[in-house]
């Protein structure tokens, strides 16, 4: 069968993608590939559950390293027929949304408000926040599970109905299926195989109902050393259940900070990539460029890390020649296929480390597509991972701008660069990503904070990516934004700076926008407009908003274009306009100079930048983005460029200046900034 008629196929089959991972890392054979396909096909059910049933892996070993992949446990079928659950929990979970999502609840803490359940698809975000919503939890783990097995626990104690996990467990063969997820519990087909002593032997029948009952109190006890809390007796049986994952204890003394974590993870990376001529500093100037999106997206500190993470390790076991981005796949389709062959690449030779979620995410995800062509799972829009969007957007960039033997064969000025990521915006990319990158590399954008006329606007939303759309597009209008989550963060920010008009949802981290609305009538600055922008489209909230005095109510979606014009009628006038291109400057408290290297050295900027500190006063002379020259007091060169990057207070300012300047320190301008680190770090110690 062709490649092409075999992705084709595949395409159709619900959990290729761990068929793909286990075929890479030759855990079953490319030689049955088709074979476990084909199955799929015929008896509709997915690929994990037709390793299962074609007698390939175990269900353990399956399970086990599904669990791997997602960083968490699973459940065993037996165990599962044996799971005594609270009837109070069944009923929060109504029938049909266990059956919609293949999701099934063993366990709630009314302590904690954690709920667990099994789930077949354990990266389906749907599943965490649809069950969180039907019981009220406060957090929900979900652990894997085979899906036959949860289709019989939902037929067990829904339905009263044993007979499906007595087929599953005698591993009965049964070819009555159904068409749909929707249809009833579908129990295994074929022999279920487990290990014993290193064999695969059919497993044995499963026990009558009467020894399950008697058996319950005995065979699930939890497996520790310690003694279990007290707690409800269906508590203990559900922890019981999962089966936990062997890993390496972390000693104390070998705890780092973040901080030190990411930068030993930079140096290494960037000494590796010294290697490569034209590779040289790549990861971490993409790293650079995914901190710098994360921060103006406002993502939390712990999202922002585990990107750079996956920077930094994004290209880890690829070879020069293999090397494709994001925007390479979307340009050529041979490289697709070639970036097919080596994305999972960095996870494999990773596989014992415990990464964060978001940068699993982020390494696994980066060659899905927005408009969901890509692979592996066809994800799309906003069910791409965001740092695996933000990821593929900084990739692209860097390698457009820094790699002469990128797809387009040239090195491409920074803004060349944006206008080429512009072309597959909505298709390959995040259109808000796209934007914000072109705002932050261009001068444009660094020169949007530092203006003085323009009008301010309060955004009020707890979804961090519907605001950085938002802000984006006030953004390039010439406003300053500031963004905040809840009622009193709002009121804070409102107490302390003056906005010219609010934009708010109606639901918020701490109450209601009418709640942040009345409280702004009733204090000094009450005069500020507020406009809702929000999903709640009920025609009492509109009615309701507009009562209390809103400007306006505007029901998402909505064009961020649209918002922007209203409101700029609100204020009053036409928001201003932007100024030409002038050079950079700002304070280094608010940007580090190696992040404004960074912007000049993306956007190939010539000129001198000025960098003043109290009574000490340097001078970077750029060309082309390249550092050429340097003075800083009696020191020259190289060791002017070390002395001024020590400096963390002061300012800095870019004089733009065309007239060419010879090149003499003959280092480039990244191997500069990493030895100055090696120097600031020595210092240090």
């Amino acid at each position: 069968m062709s490649r092409g008629a075999q992705t084709e196929q595949s395409a159709q089959v619900r959990g290729v993608a761990i068929l793909d991972r286990l075929v890479v890392e030759g855990k079953v054979s490319p030689s049955l590939y088709d074979e476990v396909v084909i199955h799929a096909q015929r008896t509709q059910s997915t690929a994990e559950e037709s390793i299962l049933q074609l007698g390939l892996l175990s269900e353990a070993e399956l399970l086990k390293y599904i669990a791997g992949l997602y960083k968490t446990r699973f459940v065993g079928s037996e165990k599962l027929a044996k799971a005594g659950v609270d009837p109070w929990l069944l009923g929060k979970v109504p029938k049909k949304l266990a059956k919609r999502l293949t999701a099934f609840p063993i366990l709630y803490d009314a302590r904690t408000r954690t709920l667990s359940v099994v789930a077949a698809d354990v990266s389906d975000d749907d599943v965490r926040q649809q069950m969180q919503f039907a019981t009220g939890a406060r957090d929900v783990k979900v652990y894997v599970a085979r899906e036959a097995a949860i289709r019989a626990a939902i037929a067990k104690h829904y339905d009263q109905n044993n007979g499906p996990f007595e087929m599953l467990l005698s591993g009965a063969s049964s070819r009555k299926v159904r068409s749909s997820r929707e249809s009833d519990p579908v129990p295994g087909w074929g022999q279920v195989f487990e290990e014993q002593d290193g064999q695969l032997v059919q497993r044995r029948r499963a026990i009558s109902l009467e020894m399950e009952e008697a058996a319950n109190d005995q065979q699930l006890e939890p497996q520790s050393e310690e003694p279990p809390p007290k707690t409800h007796p269906r508590a203990a049986q559900g922890r019981a259940l999962i089966e936990p994952l062997s890993a390496p204890a972390q000693a104390d003394d070998l705890a780092v900070s973040p901080e030190v974590y990411l930068e030993t993870l930079s140096v290494l990376v960037t000494l590796i990539e010294q290697l490569n001529q034209d590779r040289g500093g790549h990861s971490m100037r993409v790293a650079r460029i995914c901190k710098q999106l994360g921060e103006r997206i406002r993502l939390t500190l712990p999202q922002v890390q585990g990107i750079l993470i996956a920077a930094y390790l994004h290209d880890l076991g690829v070879s020069a020649s293999s090397h494709v981005t994001p925007f390479d796949a979307a340009h050529d389709d041979a490289k697709r296929e070639a970036a097919r062959r080596v994305y999972t690449a960095p996870s494999r030779l990773l596989e014992s480390v415990a990464l964060p979620e978001a940068a699993v995410n982020a390494l696994r995800h980066r060659f899905e597509r927005f408009d969901g062509k890509g692979f592996p799972e066809r994800l799309s829009g906003k069910d791409v991972p965001l740092g695996a969007r933000v990821l593929a957007v900084a990739e692209s960039y860097i390698d457009l701008t820094q790699n002469k033997a990128n797809v387009l064969g040239r090195r491409l000025p920074a803004e060349d660069a944006c206008d080429a990521l512009d072309q597959h915006k909505g298709t390959a990319f995040d259109p808000a990503v796209v934007d914000w990158l072109r705002h932050i590399v261009l001068s444009d954008g660094v020169n949007t904070g530092m203006l003085s006329t323009r009008h301010r606007v309060l955004v009020v939303d707890p979804d961090p990516e519907e605001t950085a759309v938002l802000e984006v597009q006030f953004a390039s209008q010439g406003y300053e934004v500031v963004i905040e989550r809840s009622i009193e963060a709002a009121l804070r920010a409102l107490r302390a700076e003056k906005f010219d008009v609010v934009i708010s949802e109606v639901r918020l981290a701490d109450g209601d926008g009418f709640t942040l609305l009345r409280r702004l009538r009733e204090s000094t600055h009450g005069s500020v407009p507020l406009m809702f922008l929000t999903s709640e489209r009920a025609q009492a909230s509109v009615n309701r908003g507009l009562e209390l005095g809103a400007s306006d109510y505007v029901v998402k979606p909505a064009s961020a274009a649209v918002v922007v014009a209203k409101a700029g009628r609100i204020v009053g006038d036409e928001p201003p306009k932007k100024t030409g291109a002038r050079g950079v400057s700002g304070s280094l408290q608010e940007m580090a100079l190696p992040d404004v290297i960074q912007i000049l050295a993306n956007g190939r900027k010539s000129g001198r930048l000025q960098v003043s500190s109290g009574t000490l006063h340097g001078v970077l002379m750029f060309q082309d983005g390249s550092i050429h020259d340097a003075t800083f007091g009696d020191l020259h060169g190289a060791e002017a460029v070390y002395g001024i990057l020590r400096l963390t207070e002061g300012d800095f300012a870019l004089e733009p200046d065309s007239t060419p300047v010879e090149d003499a320190i003959g280092i480039p301008t990244h191997h500069l900034l990493l030895e100055a680190m090696r120097r600031l770090d020595e210092e240090q110690r």
